[in-house]
């Protein structure tokens, strides 16, 4: 069994309680892995590392053409192991082998979109009228970055969240969910090999209520970005209005499917999700 470890400040690190979580693979019903339970302190660290690189580190002082090469060399690297990390989420979230290959593979274009549109982000003139001044916008990143990603699509999430974050200059913590956290994990070292600074890209996995919670609270968080539920989406723009964050989210669930009788109904549970985030209603 393979046991991970948290991605922060660039290395790989256990965690400061010692705590691991099994993963299951929800085809067979077995522990195939072990994730980190991350602490406040876990949290601390990583948001800490984060807000060094956007005020210190050479993430702070990189133009933002260079800042896009390094997103394009990540887009290069994720279709470069495409098949790999489509493997892992299968095992963690059960889903179609097909299905995650092939959203990896767009997954490497929207980093690559993200890297060329990093230098064109502009600011502009603004006329005015005081002859002597000179009134002009500029763009500047608004700071750390929370992501909070849900089981059923780990990569695309990321991408969703971090790669125009990562544009503007932000840097990010990644909170995957507690029952498929590995490929995020195995997508870390991506970075690594990329190039980007120590302290851009962090992921601290564990319990919601535990390293969610504060990871949306902390005070050098300047914005959250969350994909969930409802019940949890409304606590986490609760904490971020409390302390006036920006926050984004993608609540509920979509997509309901009814199959009739006469369906061939082996092929129609094929192309759905697995049994465990299944929900039968039988109509009369």
């Amino acid at each position: 069994m393979k046991r991970y470890k948290l991605f922060i400040d660039g290395e790989y690190v256990d965690p400061v309680g010692g705590e691991w979580i099994e993963s299951i693979d929800p085809y067979r019903g077995e522990a195939w892995a072990e994730i980190p339970r991350g602490s406040s302190q876990d949290v601390d660290k990583a948001v800490s590392a984060a807000h060094g690189a956007m005020t210190q580190g050479a993430w702070s002082q990189m133009s933002p053409s260079a800042r896009g090469k390094l997103l394009v060399k990540l887009s290069d690297l994720i279709s470069e192991n495409a098949e790999q990390l489509a493997a892992i989420e299968v095992r963690d979230n059960g889903k179609l082998y097909t299905e995650m290959l092939g959203q990896v593979r767009y997954k490497a274009e929207w980093w690559r979109y993200f890297g060329g549109m990093a230098d064109k982000m502009e600011g502009s003139v603004v006329p005015i009228d005081k002859p002597d001044i000179f009134a002009f916008t500029t763009t500047i990143p608004v700071g750390v970055v929370a992501a909070l990603t849900a089981w059923n699509s780990p990569l695309m999430f990321i991408a969703w969240k971090c790669a125009a974050a990562l544009a503007a200059g932000c840097a990010v913590v990644v909170k995957p969910s507690e029952f498929a956290s590995a490929s995020t994990l195995e997508f870390a070292s991506l970075t690594q090999r990329a190039g980007l600074p120590k302290g851009v890209f962090n992921v601290v996995t564990g319990l919601g209520s535990e390293a969610g919670a504060t990871l949306v609270s902390h005070p050098r968080v300047a914005k959250i970005s969350f994909t969930g539920s409802d019940e949890t989406g409304a606590r986490v723009y609760e904490s971020g209005a409390r302390n006036i964050k920006r926050v984004a989210l993608e609540l509920g669930g979509k997509s309901a499917n009814i199959v009739f009788d006469d369906a061939d109904q082996e092929q129609a549970w094929r192309g759905l999700y697995p049994v465990s985030s299944r929900q039968l209603v039988k109509v009369a």
